[in-house]
C-alpha cells in the first residue's frame, strides 16, 4: 500500500486494514487525502499510571489518526497537548504544515509523568490552543481528541461544556483504568460515536480502525456546517419555488488524479448546497466521465438536499480518458430525458467541469445541447484549455467560463459562479413565461382566419375580439 493516496474514507480502507494489522509503534501512517478540514487538537494523558511502554501505542495511535488527514496551513492542522500535574504544548496548530514533519514530532513526543488533572487541561485548550495566536482558524471545524487511562483528579464537566459552547468536537478515548461516565461527561454526542473505552493499551488499535474506516471521526468533521469549511456556501437568491433542471458534469479521467478529486466533491458540496433542491424546485444530476460516461445520480433519484449532499461526498473516482464530446452527447440523450426526471418549461443549466483538452470532437455536442435550451457553464482547471472552454459554452464567457491555476483555487470562483448560474435561471424563468404568453394563437371558427392574444387578455375575453 506504500504510496496510495485516497480520496475519501472508502477509499482508505485498503491502506487503513494494512495499517491496523501493523506490529506498533507504527511510524508509517497511511496517506489519505480526507476530504475534510479542521483544526485537530489531541489532548493526551501523560500521568505516571500510563508508563513511558504505554506511551509508545499512544503515539502511534495518535500518527495514524493524524496521519489520515492532508495536513497543510491551508488543509488540517494538528496540535499536541500533554497533560498530568500541569499541561504543556508539545506542538502548536501553526507548528507543522507539512506531514512529514508532523509525524516526526508526533513519533518523538517525551513522557510527562504526573497526576491526572484533566479538567485543567481542559481549559489550558480553551485559554492557549483554541486561539488565533496558536493557529486555531475562524469558521474551520474544532477537533479535540481526549486521550486518558485513568480518573481525573479535577472536575471535568464544566471544562467540556465551555469547549463544546465554542464550537469543539469533542471525542473521548478511555483506556484502562478510565471511567465511562466521566468520558461522557466531555464527550460531545452522540455518545456512540464520540465516546470509546478499552481494557488496556494493545487494543487502542481497534478503535483507530473504527474512527478512520467507519468514518466516525471525519463523518463528524463532514457534517460541520460548510460555512465552517474553506468553502463558504454562496448565497442563491431564487425563491424557495423556483423550478429548474441543473446536471453537473465531472471530469473523471486519470490526469486528475485522487487527490485532487477529493477537492472536486468538496467544490461540487458548495454548488449543490446553494440550490433550494426538491421534486418541484431544483433537481439535480451528477454525471461523472472519462472515456465513458456514468450517471452517478439522475434527476429524479433524489428530492433533497441530504441525500444530494450525500452522494457527491461518497462518488467514486472512476479514471480514463478524456472524452467531453461523447460526455455532452450523454447528457443530452440520457439525462434531459423525462424518463430520468427532465421537465419541460423549466430552465435548464449544465455545469461542466474539466482539468484537460477533449480526446474527442465536442463542439457539436454543445451546439446540440444548446439547442434544446441547455445553458452551458464551462469550469476549466490546469491544464484545460479556454478557448475549448469558451466553444462549449453560452455566451458571453464572462458568466459562463472560468478557470483556475489548480484545484486549491475553487473557493476563488464558487460564489461568482454560483451567482451567474441563479442569475440565468431567473432570466429562462422570465422567457419561458414571456413565451407562454406573448402570442396564443386561437383559432376562429372560420377557416384560416387566427387572432394573437396574450394569455391574460385571452382569460379577460378583452383585445381578442369575439370568442366563438
Amino acid at each position: 500500500w506504500k504510496g496510495l493516496l485516497c480520496t475519501n474514507l472508502p477509499d482508505c480502507v485498503q491502506a487503513i486494514n494494512c495499517v491496523s494489522s501493523l506490529p506498533i509503534p507504527l511510524s508509517t501512517p497511511p496517506e489519505c487525502s480526507v476530504n475534510a478540514i479542521a483544526d485537530l487538537v489531541f489532548l493526551v494523558d501523560g500521568s505516571w499510571s500510563v508508563g513511558r511502554e504505554n506511551f509508545k501505542h499512544i503515539r502511534s495511535f495518535i500518527s495514524a489518526l493524524a496521519g489520515a488527514f492532508d495536513i497543510g496551513e491551508d488543509k488540517t492542522r494538528v496540535a499536541v497537548v500533554q497533560y498530568s500535574t500541569d499541561t504543556r504544548t508539545e506542538f502548536a496548530l501553526n507548528r507543522h504544515s507539512k506531514r512529514g514533519e508532523l509525524l516526526k514530532a508526533i513519533n518523538t513526543l517525551p513522557y510527562k509523568g504526573g497526576n491526572t488533572m484533566t479538567g485543567d487541561a481542559m481549559d489550558y485548550l480553551l485559554k492557549n490552543i483554541f486561539t488565533e495566536v496558536a493557529g486555531a482558524r475562524k469558521g474551520f471545524p474544532k477537533i479535540a481528541m481526549i486521550i486518558t487511562d485513568g480518573k481525573s483528579q479535577d472536575p471535568v464537566e464544566e471544562y467540556a461544556e465551555r469547549l463544546r459552547n465554542i464550537g469543539v468536537e469533542i471525542f473521548a478515548l478511555g483506556i484502562k483504568g478510565a471511567d465511562e461516565n466521566e468520558l461522557k461527561e466531555m464527550a460531545s454526542i452522540p455518545h456512540n460515536t464520540h465516546v470509546y473505552n478499552v481494557p488496556n493499551f494493545d487494543v487502542i488499535k481497534t478503535v483507530q480502525k473504527k474512527l478512520i474506516t467507519q468514518n466516525n471521526l471525519f463523518h463528524n468533521v463532514d457534517h460541520i456546517e460548510m460555512t465552517s469549511n474553506v468553502f463558504s456556501t454562496p448565497e442563491c437568491s431564487l425563491g424557495v419555488d423556483v423550478q429548474a433542471d441543473v446536471v453537473l458534469l465531472v471530469d473523471g479521467s486519470y490526469s486528475i488524479g485522487l487527490q485532487n478529486f477529493a477537492k472536486v466533491r468538496a467544490f461540487l458540496e458548495v454548488l449543490v448546497n446553494s440550490f433550494n433542491v426538491g421534486l418541484d424546485k431544483i433537481r439535480l444530476s451528477l454525471v461523472q466521465y472519462s472515456r465513458d460516461p456514468y450517471t452517478e445520480f439522475a434527476l429524479n433519484t433524489y428530492n433533497d438536499i441530504a441525500s444530494v449532499v450525500k452522494a457527491v461526498r461518497t462518488f467514486p473516482y472512476r479514471g480514463g480518458s478524456t472524452n467531453t464530446g461523447k460526455a455532452m452527447n450523454y447528457v443530452r440523450e440520457k439525462i434531459f430525458i423525462s424518463t430520468r426526471g427532465a421537465r419541460t418549461s423549466v430552465p435548464r443549466v449544465m455545469v461542466l467541469i474539466t482539468d484537460g483538452k477533449s480526446s474527442d470532437s465536442f463542439k457539436d455536442a454543445a451546439t446540440n445541447l444548446r439547442n434544446i435550451d441547455v445553458e452551458i457553464f464551462a469550469v476549466g482547471v490546469k491544464d484545460a484549455v479556454r478557448s475549448e472552454l469558451e466553444a462549449i459554452a453560452n455566451a458571453p464567457a464572462a458568466t459562463h467560463v472560468y478557470t483556475v491555476e489548480d484545484f486549491d483555487a475553487f473557493q476563488r470562483i464558487s460564489k461568482e459562479l454560483t451567482q451567474s448560474i441563479c442569475l440565468r435561471i431567473e432570466q429562462e424563468l422570465l422567457n419561458i413565461k414571456k413565451r407562454s404568453e406573448i402570442l396564443v394563437v386561437v383559432q376562429l371558427r372560420t377557416p384560416g382566419t387566427a387572432i394573437s392574444c396574450n394569455l391574460e387578455q385571452r382569460n379577460t375575453q378583452l383585445g381578442c375580439g369575439a370568442w366563438l
